[in-house]
């Protein structure tokens, strides 16, 4: 039976968020959904081309789909002043919006929340559940207030107590809540005493066809082993001291970056200052389509996260992705993901962050033959079609709403 289901979320298509994903299978069962989301600048900080804070009347290329747009001030350059007026102008038009449907729309059966930081997406629901009583759901994707703590964005305890407070009122009011990782269940399940439930990440559909673009043409240096990273280029990957390891590796070794964010710019100037460009390519980010053929190019594919207990629990939606792409992978982690690279045998981990290490372990990949780098890719493919596909998610996403 068709049901009525509210979805709340910081990002939705033309951003490049799994969420797309749960509309769409959603959307193949016949729900009628409303998607409640913000004018897309993610993570240009600038709004998407077509998209205007004058025109953000309701939306859907499916008769099942309506897509509330909401004014918001752009992200912009990502300074903590931009991030806040973001962050609070996308907060307030969310209130609004919430009493408009509260008053003039009929109740929703089901309500999934989108949770990528702030976690203030997560108090509108609570609103709507004040009046009408549905199902409601929270997808925590970026556990409060650990995630500040690991980014350095907060240092003090007491704060990071009456965050966690707060936090623990929000789940309360929750049915479920569903994480990407098993690291997180103990921390969720000593703040929340409903289902908790592991719900991990899976590779976009065109990354898990993997089909490649023969017209694509590349300006990529040829004979060289290429070490490629697809995705934000932020604070939380540490690229600061992986400029260690570029430094140490032989010119033989080529890097790729293909994406945006906060830390670009600055990753660019250190590597510059370092005089080692020369052996580090950059490209924009790219439409999710493309990936695979970009992917095919690597040697392998890299990924990193910090130094941070908190990221020790956590697994990088990438890590599945790659896994897809059946493609060896060098990672710095530790903990959940450090696991899944050694229980599938598809790569090799520094958990450490040594990065001196870490030179190593890429120079050894590199001296490796076509066929072990293979077998290396095939063996994290086979991995992600037990434990991670689609098909798997999807069901799950099925009997959860019904």
């Amino acid at each position: 039976m068709a049901k009525r289901i509210l979805i709340y979320t910081n990002h939705y298509f033309p951003e490049q968020f799994k969420i797309n994903e749960i509309v769409d299978w959603l959307s193949e069962k016949e729900h009628h959904i409303r998607v409640v989301t913000g004018l897309p600048n993610y993570p240009s900080g600038k709004l998407y081309k077509g998209y205007s804070p004058f025109n953000i009347k309701a939306s859907s290329d499916n008769k099942h789909i309506i897509v509330n747009r909401l004014l918001l001030i752009p992200r912009g350059s990502g300074s903590v002043i931009m991030l806040s007026l973001n962050y609070l102008s996308y907060f307030v038009s969310c209130l609004i919006f919430t009493i408009y449907i509260l008053i003039f729309k009929k109740k929703y059966d089901f309500i999934f929340v989108h949770h990528t930081s702030p976690i203030f997406i997560a108090i509108h629901p609570m609103i709507y559940s004040i009046f009408r009583r549905t199902k409601k759901f929270l997808w925590d994707l970026d556990l409060w207030p650990e995630t500040l703590y690991a980014m350095d964005i907060i240092k003090s305890n007491r704060l990071f107590k009456i965050i966690e407070f707060f936090v623990k009122k929000i789940y309360s009011t929750y049915d479920g809540i569903l994480i990407g990782s098993k690291g997180f269940k103990k921390i969720v399940e000593n703040r929340f005493k409903k289902d908790v439930i592991y719900f991990p990440n899976w590779a976009e559909k065109s990354i898990q066809e993997n089909k490649k673009n023969n017209m694509l043409e590349f300006n990529f240096p040829e004979d060289k082993f290429l070490v490629m990273y697809t995705g934000n280029i932020g604070k939380a990957q540490n690229f600061e001291e992986l400029i260690t390891t570029i430094k140490i590796l032989e010119d033989h070794i080529h890097w790729v970056f293909i994406g945006g964010g906060r830390y670009k710019k600055q990753f660019i100037d250190l590597l510059d200052k370092e005089n080692i460009m020369s052996k580090v390519s950059f490209l924009n980010q790219v439409g999710i389509d493309q990936i695979p053929s970009y992917a095919s190019k690597a040697s392998c594919l890299f990924l990193s996260l910090r130094n941070r207990e908190i990221f020790s629990k956590t697994v990088p939606a990438k890590l599945q992705s790659y896994m897809a792409l059946k493609k060896p992978i060098i990672a710095v982690l530790k903990g959940d993901g450090a696991e899944i690279i050694k229980d599938s045998n598809c790569g090799f981990v520094e958990e450490n962050h040594d990065y001196n290490n870490l030179s190593k372990l890429i120079q050894n990949m590199s001296k490796m033959s076509e066929e072990e780098l293979i077998n290396l890719g095939k063996n994290g493919r086979l991995y992600y079609e037990n434990h991670f596909s689609i098909e798997k998610r999807k069901k799950q996403l099925y009997n959860l709403i019904d």
